[in-house]
């Protein structure tokens, strides 16, 4: 029961409202034609509201996951809308049939947008978030973490390496100062943020930084000798008998150089040392792998000097409020879609997010990213700006 006053004064409020659209949609999004399906978008909307006199009103709402109030999954405009509209209609039937709620897909216009709800309906909102955008909603409203994506290389991670030449007489970090430094992308999270954060915390401060148009011409600019270093996308090798996953932080970034022998091609394309996991060897994957046709002595003549910290993949959070126990079904539902073949349509197909699966978080897997953060001193601002361009 509720006392409300009578009416007195009309007053712009800022209010929570559903807006539901048509979508033209097809199971091929490159077809001209298809059908049409709703999609539901919450927005904030100013809304003239009028106070009333005292009246005693009951006001009940409707369960969360009914047709009336349904879960809302919401994305922002990674993709084409009609892509999301499509592909996100197979995940919202799978989190139904797995749990038994209802949920609505919605398309915001940024991942700012994307935050601000789900700030607004704590108990209400699923959000697919970049890293650093999940950073900023946990600070700003307490959004959890629900699953992490898995990317094809079978990481949650991704990190950067630093690359210099084996003949370089360079062994430290402390002796890139004044260096030339090779950078892929000066957006990039692991490939350069997060070592400027460590050359800072480091004190060190670097020569002329050369921006390339990728890893692979970052990689062979250190090969060639026309910068100092280079930093790139570091993957880890496979390990034979793949037996166990390389460890962060306990193995060697080039674990694969105590057998004592050069890399080679495979007749299928691989980089390997000492044959193929299954048969005792180990597959090479960093950024120097792609360029090995064009400079065959890169390994051999240069070496990983360190890693960046590890960043984590793109994250499905949940509103502060979300009910514990629905959350537990949702985090296993989501990484059950994604390891079936329905997600091959949806979160998975190569026109979306071209996932491999989802693995359950932890929101201690983005300490790294905040101290990159605090290290950089990022304003919220500097933060999306840095979320729209990664």
């Amino acid at each position: 029961m509720a006392s409300l006053i009578a009416p007195v004064a009309c007053q712009p409020q800022v209010a929570l409202v559903e807006v539901t659209r048509l979508v033209e949609v097809s199971p091929d999004p490159a077809a001209p034609s298809g059908t049409s399906v709703e999609v539901t978008r919450i927005v904030l909307q100013e809304v003239t509201r009028v106070v009333p006199q005292e009246v005693a009103v009951e006001i009940t709402r409707s369960p969360l996951g009914s047709a009336e109030r349904p879960v809302q999954i919401l994305f922002a405009p990674t993709v084409a809308t009609t892509i999301i509209a499509s592909r996100g209609q197979a995940l919202a039937q799978a989190l139904t049939a797995a749990t038994g709620r209802e949920y609505a897909v919605g398309v915001l216009d940024s991942e700012e947008q994307v935050v601000e709800l789900m700030c607004a309906a704590p108990a209400d909102t699923i959000g697919f978030l970049s890293a650093i955008a999940y950073v900023l909603a946990h600070d700003q409203c307490g959004v959890q973490t629900a699953n992490v994506a898995v990317h094809d290389d079978g990481l949650t991670w991704q990190a950067g390496m630093v690359v210099v030449r084996r003949d370089s007489g360079i062994d430290s970090l402390e002796e890139l100062a004044g260096r030339r430094w090779a950078v892929p992308d000066t957006a990039s999270l692991s490939n350069f943020l997060a070592f400027q954060a460590l050359f800072a915390e480091a004190d060190v401060t670097v020569g002329e930084i050369v921006e390339t148009p990728g890893d692979s011409s970052a990689v062979l600019a250190v090969y060639n000798g026309e910068v100092d270093f280079a930093t790139a996308t570091y993957v880890p090798p496979i390990l034979p008998y793949d037996e166990r996953p390389w460890r962060f932080g306990q193995d060697s970034p080039e674990l694969w150089r105590e057998l004592g022998i050069a890399p080679r091609r495979s007749p299928i394309g691989y980089v390997l040392v000492n044959g193929e996991p299954e048969a005792g060897g180990y597959r090479l994957r960093d950024a120097r792998a792609a360029v090995f046709d064009a400079a065959p002595g890169i390994y051999d003549e240069t070496t990983v000097l360190t890693l960046s910290t590890p960043i984590a993949n793109e994250t499905v959070g949940l509103g502060a409020d979300f009910p514990l126990g629905l959350a537990r079904d949702v985090v296993v539902a989501l990484a059950n879609f994604a390891s079936s073949e329905a997600c091959q349509s949806s979160l998975c197909s190569a026109d979306f997010y071209g996932w491999a699966g989802l693995a359950p978080a932890e929101d201690a897997g983005y300490d790294s990213l905040r101290s990159l953060i605090e290290t950089l001193e990022l304003s919220d601002e500097g933060i999306w700006a840095l979320a729209r361009d990664t």
